[in-house]
């Protein structure tokens, strides 16, 4: 039985849009609300977030309030590193999805001689760099952070030498300094359907594994599943990241960038069932959970009905 230790990292650094903050907090008063016991006995960590410094007019225009996230997001790293090194299983629940460079840098230092792979359950592919982005928004960038690649055969920016600076301290992140830690071909994408080209010039340069939400209710969601394992089959462990975005409008409301047509509440709950506990999976991920954009907590509530899943109680 794994041990299960939950890290709230709620920096919103990241982010264009305040609120991703409160996201983790919202989980923790809905369980209060329902009186629920998932999280009784577990472990729960704060990690320091530096949110009080984010400023709309960041210098870094091109990654903005990138200078906050370098030392945030260090800190994340290594709380996810001693979670591991403790023999437990982190339960990461983030602000924006910047914070998974954070994280699964922590993954890659505790696991620096294993091949890791990713499985990224999102509306988006999050592959923009300083040198592409269209918003400045590093939550959109994470997984260039960690794939290493700046896309330069689509650059539009020129970002500043200081952005620039900190930008290469983010894909070195981790103790081991390894750029790259994710190799493409170790990535898989479920419920993309919102993507700038320079992303989707990425993921047919490398031939990405990516499985759009019309795609998933063609072959089913557990067909999908098994696809996206054996796309990662030479993989030691697997990072699972699930963006509340990746659902449907419907659905995922309290959100920064919610998309349309996006996946189904039941094909949710399976990618929770199957993955959560799946013997590869080293972490898991929950982020993007904004209320100050809800109503009536009914993100966190999604949540937590996920995480009801999972978790006994």
């Amino acid at each position: 039985m794994r041990k299960i230790h939950v890290l709230e990292a709620a920096s919103e650094n990241g982010a264009g849009k305040r609120g991703a903050s409160l996201g983790p907090a919202a989980v923790i008063l809905e369980a209060a609300e329902q009186c629920s016991e998932i999280f009784r006995g577990l472990p729960w960590t704060p990690v320091p977030d530096l949110n009080h410094r984010y400023d709309c007019r960041t210098p870094n225009r091109h990654a903005k309030n990138i200078e906050n996230l370098s030392e945030s997001l260090e800190w994340l790293c290594d709380a996810v590193q001693k979670v591991l090194d403790a023999g437990e299983f982190p339960l990461i629940i983030s602000g924006d999805h910047s914070n998974a460079i954070g994280a699964f840098s922590g993954v890659r230092n505790h696991y620096h001689n294993e091949r890791i792979g990713i499985i990224w359950v999102d509306a988006h592919y999050d592959l923009h760099s300083p040198f592409t982005t269209p918003s400045g928004n590093v939550h959109g960038m994470a997984l260039n952070a960690l794939i290493g690649d700046d896309n330069l055969d689509c650059q539009r920016n020129e970002p500043s030498v200081e952005t620039i600076g900190y930008w290469e301290k983010l894909k070195r992140l981790g103790h081991h300094q390894i750029t790259p830690k994710l190799l493409p071909s170790d990535l898989a994408f479920v419920g993309v359907r919102d993507a700038e080209d320079e992303e989707c010039h990425m993921v047919n340069k490398y031939g990405i594994f990516d499985m759009e939400p019309d795609e998933v209710d063609e072959y089913g969601i557990d067909k999908v599943i098994d696809m996206a394992l054996d796309q990662l089959k030479d993989c030691d462990r697997i990072y699972v990241s699930f963006d509340v975005d990746s659902q449907d409008t419907s659905i995922s409301m309290g959100t920064g960038t919610p998309v349309p047509e996006g996946l189904d509440y039941p094909q949710a709950v399976r990618i929770f069932e199957r993955l959560f506990h799946h013997p590869k999976v080293c972490a898991f991920e929950i982020t993007e959970i904004n209320p100050m954009l809800d109503k009536d907590n009914s993100m966190a509530k999604i949540v937590m009905k996920l995480l009801s899943t999972v978790l006994p109680g």
